[in-house]
């Protein structure tokens, strides 16, 4: 369950004797200790209650009582969680059918107008 970046790191912030052998024990981190790695080795800031909340939201996380675990596959999803939801943002957009309505912004092209004006001529004086 761990990545290569855990087995390489974890010595020296789990010593041996800290290690009991669970997956999720040994190579998850708490929020904070995600927190502070990140700010340390990527420089990459991040409030611990944002990491906490995006956890809890995408599910991405393990429990026990009050206290919160983070793999490193889940921090991956959590870390990802902003690009997906910027390129599906166009796939929610399309409608579906005609009870969804028109999500076009654009103005209707004079062609079409005209044709349309034509035709309720033609019905208005009973030749269409």
């Amino acid at each position: 369950m761990g990545s290569e970046f855990d087995r390489e790191n974890d010595a020296a912030i789990r010593p041996e004797e800290a290690r009991c052998g669970s997956a999720i024990l040994d190579a998850g981190k708490s929020p904070a200790d995600w927190v502070s790695w990140l700010q340390e080795y990527r420089q990459i800031n991040i409030a611990e209650r944002t990491l906490r909340e995006k956890a809890n939201r995408l599910g991405a996380c393990f429990r026990i009582g009050n206290a919160m675990i983070i793999t490193p596959d889940q921090i991956d999803e959590i870390l990802t969680e902003d690009w997906k939801c910027r390129s599906n943002r166009t796939s929610e957009a399309r409608s579906i059918g005609s009870k969804a309505g028109s999500n076009t912004t654009a103005a209707r092209s004079p062609v079409h107008i005209d044709k349309a004006r034509d035709r309720l001529r033609k019905l208005a004086r009973g030749t269409g």
